[in-house]
């Protein structure tokens, strides 16, 4: 199938669902009010005022979901830079905005890189997180810390709370295996402690050769390949204590820690694909949070984290003096969070959040600058809500200190940063028209202004607006159809100084756009169908329109050009049938044309492409386990692709996941 006609598809189904879901709205229309509730489905939150997509652990299976990134690559809007194979980075890019611009939190608290100002992904198991939210501008949840205004979206990844009925323990033990010789063992336990505690310990290894075939294309000659240097050894555990200490009152503590070593198999070059590029991470964190409400209207909130993280660079090529180098850098944060809500009546909130975090890194290399710097962020938010309508306001003041040891500090900023979203229901059926604006500021990281190789210590900060404007719809029209959602969004994004970032594996080339704007449109439709007990079917689609050209300057040859790694058109969806003997799932990912570099040649070109993926899954429950067996082929078509130039993806791979948890 080829992209555009995957497309046309996908517009067509969108629309037949829409047309579908309005057909039966009239006749729902009943004479009685009752509070609204928030209905949640397959990716979408339909209450919102905000873009918002919510992925469980059951749509997971749905979706044929194996990591975060693929996830992602399931939402409308996003996209997702992969170097390819099991221990390549992934980071995420929504709407053209850039990896920066988008903020991971991991149960209420913001991840943090101030080397480079992106979170890889990859760190984190899919097993581990029992939901993940995606919100595009602001959502209506406005008790947070000051740093989840701070970004222009955020992805929300929570790990499980168990429940405990009759058992006060629960065990879960996982182990996957597959192509390219990975192996990918999980381990899970919690346990409840007294009445109103309970802690939990997780763990995973994962190990891949990461070794898989490729064609080389010299002109008319082909040459199959393999891609070396891709070896992947990682780690990770965590333990979790939550604790209610009074009836008002919660208390969790989590410490975490990650260990990887990868080999770096570097860009395809003519007759010479070895490299010697090899890359060690560590980070470790704690982090705290008590909330209490101190009385019927008032709440408070504290949060506290200490970061640590080590990135050990290794390479070796005649160009360095020694033959070798070994690059180390060191970050540290210290982070505190305060924040108040109040509610005065049932349908008016407030809440004010204030944030500080002191940021340094420290690094071998040569008239290092050892940076620091201070964030000061104070948000204030209002909102007024009932079943009808749903507005918020939020005004955030931002200050950053820089401070360094060696060269010129740069500059220091502040600005305040407004956003405004509105919800209407003009109809009881759950219909809803939203609008929001959010502006944004986002300082250069470390990386930016102080890389060796590649740091601009003159970049400007970025400054950037969105508008949104769209429609939701949910509902459940019959017994067969149980369920059916529809969400689409327009959007405007305008940047200004735009920061690109121009990617080889480790170090990057850092430039401002100057001014980049973006125009695009997103569509989400799913169904849920039940023709029978026990036989259900689940159908997702999505695609997305952006334009994001630069301009800056007419006399460059790049003006009016699509800006680098953003696809003009993509889109994906799923159908999986689930029944009492095996369930099947079916997905399908596409997306267009792309360019490496600002400037739309042929040389810069980077090729549509289109992946499939075909799961088989089902739970087989003993007395008091159950034994989940999973089997995955991602991209049967074997379909030869480029996320990033000159970095090629895996071909067919296959993988086999065998899982054996407690009952509840």
């Amino acid at each position: 199938m080829s992209f555009r006609s995957f497309f046309s598809f996908v517009c067509i189904f969108s629309s037949l669902l829409s047309a579908k879901a309005q057909e039966r709205a009239d006749s729902t229309l009943t004479g009685e009010e009752i509070d609204e509730v928030v209905v949640t489905g397959n990716n979408t939150v339909t209450r919102t005022s905000a873009p918002v997509r919510i992925i469980t652990t059951h749509q997971k299976e749905r979706l044929g979901i194996t990591d975060i990134s693929d996830a992602l690559k399931r939402t409308a809007g996003v996209d997702v830079k992969d170097y390819g194979g099991v221990g390549g980075l992934k980071t995420v890019s929504v709407r053209g905005l850039g990896s920066q611009h988008t903020a991971v939190s991991y149960d209420g608290i913001i991840l943090s890189d101030c080397q480079n100002g992106q979170i890889d992904l990859s760190r984190y198991s899919m097993d581990n997180i029992d939901k993940m939210t995606l919100t595009i501008g602001e959502g209506n949840e406005i008790f947070r810390p000051a740093r989840h205004f701070a970004a222009a979206t955020r992805l929300d990844l929570y790990t499980a709370t168990p429940n405990y009925n009759k058992e006060k323990q629960h065990l879960r033990m996982q182990v996957k295996t597959g192509s390219f010789g990975l192996v990918n063992p999980y381990f899970w336990v919690d346990k409840k402690i007294g009445k109103k505690n309970w802690a939990s310990f997780s763990s995973d290894f994962l190990r891949s050769d990461g070794i898989y075939p490729f064609t080389l294309t010299n002109g008319k000659m082909e040459t199959r390949e393999k891609r070396e240097n891709s070896e992947v050894e990682s780690g990770h555990c965590e333990a979790n204590f939550n604790s209610q200490l009074t009836t008002k009152s919660q208390l969790n503590v989590k410490v975490y820690f990650y260990n990887s070593d990868r080999e770096i198999p570097g860009s395809i070059i003519l007759y010479n694909t070895n490299n010697k590029e090899e890359l060690e991470d560590q980070n470790f964190f704690t982090q705290v949070r008590f909330r209490t409400f101190m009385k019927s209207k008032l709440s408070l909130m504290i949060n506290g984290k200490f970061n640590w993280a080590a990135t050990r660079y290794h390479d070796e090529k005649p160009i360095y003096a020694s033959g070798e180098i070994n690059d180390s850098y060191f970050q540290r944060e210290y982070y505190a969070s305060a924040a108040v809500f109040y509610q005065p009546a049932r349908v008016m909130t407030f809440s004010f959040a204030s944030d500080y975090a002191h940021n340094g890194l420290n690094a071998n290399t040569y008239n290092f600058a050892y940076p620091k710097r201070h964030s000061i962020l104070n948000v204030l938010n209002a909102q007024f809500s009932n079943y009808r309508f749903t507005a918020t306001a939020t005004g955030l003041y931002s200050i950053y200190i820089n401070e360094v040891e060696e060269g010129a500090t740069p500059d220091n900023d502040k600005r305040l940063s407004p956003s405004l979203s509105l919800s209407y229901r003009p109809f009881k059926p759950d219909f809803r028209i939203r609008a929001s604006y959010k502006d944004n500021f986002r300082m250069p990281t470390f990386n930016e202004l102080y890389f060796d190789r590649t740091g601009a210590k003159n970049l400007s900060p970025e400054r950037a607006r969105q508008f949104n404007v769209g429609f939701t719809y949910s509902c459940s029209p019959s017994k067969i159809l149980k369920e059916l959602q529809f969400t689409a969004d327009g959007y405007h994004n305008k940047v200004k100084d735009k920061i690109v970032a121009l990617p080889r594996m480790f170090s990057w080339s850092m430039l401002n756009m100057g001014e980049v704007e973006m125009n695009g449109a997103d569509f989400h439709a799913s169904a849920t169908i039940s023709p029978r007990d026990k036989y259900n079917f689940f159908v997702y689609g999505n695609c997305s329109l952006l334009k994001a050209v630069d301009y800056t300057s007419k006399e460059t040859r790049y003006y009016g050009d699509q800006i680098p790694y953003t696809p003009r058109r993509s889109g994906g969806g799923s159908i999986a049938f689930e029944n009492p003997f095996l369930n099947i799932s079916y997905q399908i990912t596409a997306i267009s044309v792309r360019y490496c570099f600002p400037e739309a040649s042929t040389e810069n070109r980077i090729d549509p492409y289109t992946e499939h993926g075909l799961s088989l899954y089902h739970d087989f429950p003993l007395k008091k386990v159950i034994l989940s067996m999973r089997g995955d082929i991602v991209n049967f078509t074997d379909c030869q692709y480029e996320v990033i130039k000159y970095y090629p993806m895996p071909g067919r791979s296959y993988r086999l996941t065998l899982s054996l948890k407690t009952k509840d």
